[in-house]
């Protein structure tokens, strides 16, 4: 049993509630923007135009079941913001691309968005950001090596 005082803990649990509100930020976006938290990771993914994009490739980015991937992909055909083209990888998959008038949409969307990340991380002196950075990367680093051993 863990220790109610133990400061690892205490650590812990600021860390997961910064992760959580650094996601509600993004969902209460969203919704200023009238579209799903769900919606806008898709967006997030196809507006950096990767070369292969297939539904599963999205599902692995954005973490979301294909259901729902299916459904806002299938709802962003209807409206004309995506094509779907044949996979050079593999015939049987169809790659999602943005049409034009999808990436007028995901900019409007998008944009904002890594305007705000870009003066957020510029607002950090570059050595502040390379501890974080650094930290960030030898945490995850050690989080998946002991994940792995379980």
């Amino acid at each position: 049993m863990t220790n109610e005082n133990d400061p690892v803990l205490q650590d812990l649990r600021v860390f997961f509630n910064q992760w959580h509100e650094y996601s509600d930020i993004y969902a209460e976006y969203a919704k200023k923007v009238g579209i799903s938290s769900s919606t806008l990771d898709v967006l997030l993914v196809l507006n950096e135009e990767p070369t292969e994009c297939t539904q599963k490739v999205l599902c692995g980015e954005t973490f979301l079941p294909k259901q729902t991937i299916n459904s806002i992909v299938t709802s962003f055909l209807h409206q004309g913001l995506v094509v779907l083209t044949e996979s050079q990888v593999d015939r049987r998959f169809k790659n999602v691309r943005l049409t034009e008038a999808g990436k007028v949409y995901a900019s409007k969307i998008v944009q904002p968005i890594l305007a705000a990340e870009h003066a957020t991380m510029a607002s950090l002196p570059a050595a502040k950001r390379q501890k974080m950075l650094t930290t960030l990367t030898h945490y995850l680093q050690t989080f998946k090596q002991n994940m792995r051993q379980l």
